[in-house]
């Protein structure tokens, strides 16, 4: 009997180990996934500025609107494919994510020039990173009279 409590105690303890290192793996994936979003971002941002203009446009900390203006800008493609920037959409239209300003989440905050990542403990308001895909659903309905707004 008590060789089955030894056995069932070093059990828990070996899953405990295995738990913490598996939540510190975690962490650092949902850090690297966080990261190459920013850099599709910011990846997309310079092939719209290369055929369009550079993107500058105010940050705006109280709201995500900066973040959405742009972000719209980089997933528009003209219809009309006379008028229609080279290599556009330059991020998938299916791309809605929501808004944060809660120090846990993750979050893609513009800065006026480039996006960069907000992470966990950090203050900011910005588009909310998430890590199951949910944020890519139908694509976003552009107006007929849709016009860029980057400056």
């Amino acid at each position: 009997m008590s060789e089955l409590i030894i056995a069932i105690s070093i059990l828990g303890i070996l899953a405990g180990i295995v738990i913490v290192r598996m939540w510190g793996a975690f962490g650092a994936s949902q850090e690297t996934l966080a990261t190459s979003r920013v850099e599709m971002l910011n990846s997309a941002l310079h092939s719209w500025s290369s055929a369009n203009r550079e993107m500058s446009f105010m940050r705006r900390d109280e709201t995500t609107s900066d973040e959405l203006v742009v972000l719209r800008d980089l997933q528009y493609r003209n219809p009309n494919q006379a008028l229609a920037s080279v290599g556009s959409p330059y991020v998938p239209p299916e791309y809605n994510p929501g808004n944060s300003s809660s120090d846990k989440d993750f979050r893609i905050r513009w800065n006026g020039r480039t996006f960069e990542l907000v992470r966990p403990g950090e203050a900011g308001t910005g588009l909310l990173m998430v890590f199951d895909g949910s944020d890519f659903t139908e694509p976003f309905p552009f107006p007929e009279n849709y016009q860029s707004s980057g400056r």
